[in-house]
């Protein structure tokens, strides 16, 4: 019968997919006769466009792009580039694009923590999340569009071989229906049988977004589902087995081999509505000699974004491994599933007053009110019947910020932030900001020095827990941090260096039990870190690298140094068209306690059995660009047949052995 349910979903699932397409397909023809224009002189693509509606056929139709996010929902737009260079794309695991260190199963896709302490995510209000973050695909992470031709981005990775096979599928649509109307679709698939026993992994996420742009109008619109299903092998039961051995991973022992399995799912509705109010103003800005620049302001609007999303997270095991869980099993030895669900629900309306368009260091202001509601609903204690319970939050703030975001200044800065009200989270507050000063007129240098000053209500999830493994309730102070983060870039010199400092008091992490703990005194991190692009002729050395120190290091264990090696010869052949790439990247961090898995709650816990790291994981590659399609072919981690086979990232989990892979990007663009 699940199995029949599982089917039908999945089937339901496909046709929504294919609908979709295929009204988009429907809608090509439509865009391409009413969309068509050239755009000379580096003006506002909807302008040009709107002037051209009445337009029936053209021959031929140059594609350009525009690319956005509404900061602050709603408050100013920021510019943003789709990425289609060669460069980079062997590098297909998706942490390892934010992070050049983490820890993590060795699978791809697998839960995993950061070990660049900045680079950690601010959290999620479902913790759970925390662990998937970056194959989920969700509202904040969605881009606004504006397109002349339908564009389409289709990606394919593989690699393993049979019995061990990674793939992912990630595939883009984007188009004007008119002018001023957008819309598009990602489905995005990740897969792993797994280099180890019991190990089958997937992500996988579908979306569709819109937005409509015309005279004071703005609306946007993003839906989309996040799934993934991980099997747990509890880690390699005899260490020796990977570091003075040569077997195949398959036949290695694991500590769990019943394949309990963690779920999550995760939906997501964001509407954002803008009405722009008083007299519209042209504005014409000189960017070169040759570029004039048009955009159309208003005084001040009214901005209103919703927001809704589920959550559902399970641990379910068809039988219990005492061996595995042999003193920690509270409610059945036999088949049992965990299961949490979340609701949130988040209304923000603002009152919007721009920058002044003609005195450019005169700053926009803005406030507002939001309401947020939370529910939890779970199991709350250890009977077998009525044994579930719903916790709700709510939480009305005030909201303000001031910015100056103006591309023709040598200083911009953003100010934000939030004050709690009334509600379970009353006197939570938030206040944040950047500063950024250019140094030349070309903006090609600058200083941007970025602090955090906040007081926040613990995570539901640290307070309340029962499964069949794990429980605990506990009652937490209010957590506050105080971040200071500063940084130089040079574009020109290809150069960014850093620092930070956080502290927080009150943090909460998981003990070497896997019990959630406060710390009431303050946790302090600092971080230095430097980015170098060096070239010599057709070769290139791209170098990043991260240094940090914790002043607690049994509470928060960290690598002292991080860094990732990325290192090619580039040339183009055949008239230029033939991109050629070859090179080697290397991983690497010092050793130190990294965190163990507890597979009953999804989530990293300290231990102080042992340390791993200081072992450098190496791939080679080669990438090809032939007009619009960017290939590659990776040997990756090429060097465990040479030297120490010591290749652990979280205690007990070996990153995945050598293997091949292989990719291909193609663009469209009509």
């Amino acid at each position: 019968m699940r199995v029949l349910k599982v089917s039908v979903y999945l089937q339901a699932m496909k046709n929504i997919f294919y609908t979709i397409v295929c009204c988009l397909i429907s809608l090509t023809s439509l865009a391409q006769s009413d969309f068509g224009y050239e755009n000379p002189d580096g003006r506002d693509p909807r302008e040009e466009g709107m002037q051209r509606d009445s337009t029936k056929e053209q021959r031929y139709v140059p594609h350009h792009r525009l690319t956005w996010k509404w900061v602050h929902d709603g408050v100013y737009k920021e510019f943003y580039q789709i990425d289609t260079l060669q460069d980079g794309l062997q590098n297909t695991n998706l942490i390892f694009k934010h992070s050049v260190s983490n820890t993590y199963l060795g699978n791809f896709p697998a839960p995993y923590v950061s070990d660049i302490y900045i680079l950690r995510p601010r959290g999620e209000d479902f913790l759970p999340q925390d662990r998937l973050r970056d194959y989920f695909f969700k509202p904040e992470d969605a881009l606004d569009y504006n397109t002349t031709t339908p564009f389409t981005q289709l990606s394919y990775f593989n690699g393993g071989g049979r019995g061990k096979t990674e793939d992912w599928l990630d595939v883009w649509h984007i188009q004007n229906i008119r002018p001023y109307w957008n819309a598009g679709f990602r489905y995005n698939l990740i897969s792993s049988d797994g280099a180890y026993s019991y190990q089958k992994s997937k992500t996988y996420n579908f979306s569709f977004f819109s937005s409509y742009e015309k005279d004071r109008m703005a609306v946007s619109m993003f839906i989309n589902q996040n799934m993934a299903h991980i099997t747990e092998n509890g880690g390699i039961e005899n260490l020796a087995d990977i570091r003075d051995t040569s077997l195949d991973p398959k036949v290695v022992g694991t500590r769990l081999a019943m394949e309990p399995k963690n779920n999550l799912m995760n939906f997501n509705f964001k509407a954002l509505a803008q009405y722009n109010i008083g007299n519209p103003k042209e504005i014409i800005t000189q960017k070169d000699s040759a570029t004039i620049d048009t955009t159309i302001t208003y005084p001040m609007k009214f901005a209103l974004a919703l927001k809704a999303e589920d959550n559902r997270y399970s641990f379910k095991e068809e039988s219990v491994e005492e061996g595995f869980f042999s003193d920690t099993t509270y409610i059945s030895k036999q088949g049992n599933s965990d299961m949490i669900k979340n609701r949130k629900y988040e209304i923000d309306a603002k009152f919007i007053l721009n920058e002044h368009p003609k005195y450019k260091y005169l700053p926009g202001v803005y406030a507002g009110l939001k309401f947020k509601y939370l529910s939890y609903d779970q199991r709350v204690s250890l009977d077998t019947i009525n044994n579930r319970g719903t916790s709700k939050y709510t939480g009305t703030y005030l909201t303000a910020g001031t910015f100056n975001m103006d591309s023709t200044t040598m200083f911009n800065f953003d100010i934000w932030g939030s004050f709690c009200l009334a509600g379970d989270y009353s006197a939570d507050y938030s206040l944040e900001g950047q500063i950024i000063q250019y140094l030349n007129k070309g903006r090609n240098s600058s200083v941007t020095v970025h602090a955090l000053l906040e007081t926040q209500t613990p995570n539901h999830y640290y307070l309340q827990y029962q499964g069949n493994h794990n429980q605990w309730e506990n009652s937490f102070d209010k957590i506050h941090a105080y971040n200071l983060r500063g940084h130089y870039t040079n574009k020109r010199l290809r150069t960014e260096v850093g620092v930070a400092l956080n502290n927080t008091k009150n943090y909460i992490y998981f003990d070497t039990t896997a019990m959630p703990r406060q710390y009431d005194g303050d946790l302090m991190v600092f971080t230095a870190w430097a980015k170098q692009i060096f070239r010599l002729g057709h070769f290139y050395f791209d170098q990043k690298v991260y240094y940090q120190v914790t002043n607690k290091e049994k509470i928060l264990p960290l690598p002292q140094v991080a860094l990732h090696s990325h290192n090619y010869y580039q040339n183009r052949f055949f008239k230029q068209a033939l991109g050629f790439q070859i090179g080697i990247d290397l991983f690497y961090n010092t050793s130190f306690y990294a965190n163990a898995y507890d597979p009953a709650i999804m989530q990293f816990y300290n231990q102080e059995i042992e340390k791993t790291g200081n072992y450098p994981k190496m791939d080679v590659f080669v990438t090809l660009n032939i007009k619009r399609a960017d290939l590659f072919v990776k040997y990756e981690h090429f060097n465990e047949f040479f030297g120490s086979r010591d290749y652990f990232s979280a205690y007990t989990y070996p990153i995945n052995p050598a293997k091949v892979k292989f990719g291909i990007r193609w663009n469209f663009f009509d």
